[in-house]
């Protein structure tokens, strides 16, 4: 029985239908492999061109790859964009390999390897973060990345998603995935603002729950509710609308924000009309979004 196994094995490899498998087999068999969340496994040079141009890393960026492995996705970033990157990896000589690998591409003075567990180095300052892991290690590291990094940061992962938290894009490769997310902040709670019109003041409340990038909730304006439709959030910014217009002209309604801190400011547009917008939120009625 083993005899034709190890056959229909070669037989694939030869037909080229387990891409990387054979660097995976080498690694997983070493006794370095064991001390890691996920084995060495190449990504491929078109994944990263595919992941460096749909998170848009630009020569400002700060990008980090956990489990950088040999080095290729940091050096190619720091090649082709001229960002500054860093790899995080646990396997010494690996980083070893990337640091002189790095020194022969002429990057060494714009990228940075660190031998760390990914799940304790800081990366407060990346604004995008790639990862080529597993899905349960992308799950376990999920909580961390939306604790650490900013609204805004771009985060990509390749072959494995985030379980319950959606990608915003996903670009395929025949039956493989890159998967696109942008941190959101944390909207979740409620906002309240007056609206003045000569003598008249109006209080208006927003209460809203999130889910990563997926709100939901309603609007109150004198005691009556007006549920919001379509909400998304993207960074640092909201959008969501109404499907009736609580002061009684246009409709839908459409609420578009940006956040800082505790305060929301942006628009409010109906038909033709368009009016500023800014509310405040209770500090302690926002809950946690990093799960």
């Amino acid at each position: 029985m083993i005899l034709p196994a190890v056959l229909l094995f070669a037989f694939l490899l030869y037909l080229g239908l387990l891409p990387a498998c054979t660097d995976a087999i080498a690694y997983m068999d070493s006794e370095r492999s064991f001390k890691l969340d996920a084995p060495f496994v190449r990504t491929p040079d078109y994944v990263i061109a595919e992941i460096l141009s749909k998170a848009g890393v630009g020569k400002d960026d700060i990008l980090y790859d956990l489990g950088s492995g040999d080095g290729r996705i940091v050096i190619q970033a720091a090649l082709k964009t001229g960002c500054r990157a860093v790899g995080i990896e646990i396997d010494s000589e690996l980083v070893d390999d990337s640091r002189q690998n790095a020194i022969r591409a002429g990057v060494a003075d714009r990228v940075r390897f660190v031998v760390a567990d990914i799940f304790k180095e800081n990366v407060r300052e990346a604004t995008v973060v790639t990862i080529y892991m597993s899905g349960d290690v992308n799950v376990r590291l999920r909580p961390k990345l939306l604790r650490e990094l900013k609204p805004g940061a771009r985060i990509a992962t390749y072959n494995f998603d985030m379980g319950e938290w959606k990608p915003d894009d996903i670009s395929t490769f025949g039956r493989e995935d890159a998967y696109f997310w942008v941190v959101p902040a944390n909207f979740s709670g409620k906002w309240t603002w007056m609206a003045v019109k000569g003598r008249t003041k109006t209080r208006w409340e927003l209460a809203l729950k999130q889910e990563f990038q997926e709100i939901w909730g309603q609007v109150t304006r004198d005691g009556t509710q007006y549920a919001i439709r379509n909400g998304k959030i993207k960074g640092d910014r909201i959008r969501f609308t109404l499907d009736h217009d609580p002061a009684g002209k246009a409709a839908p309604v459409e609420f578009t924000g940006r956040i800082r801190g505790n305060t929301i400011e942006g628009a409010i547009a109906g038909g033709t009309a368009r009016k500023p917008w800014k509310a405040a939120r209770n500090p302690a009625t926002m809950q946690r979004i990093d799960k």
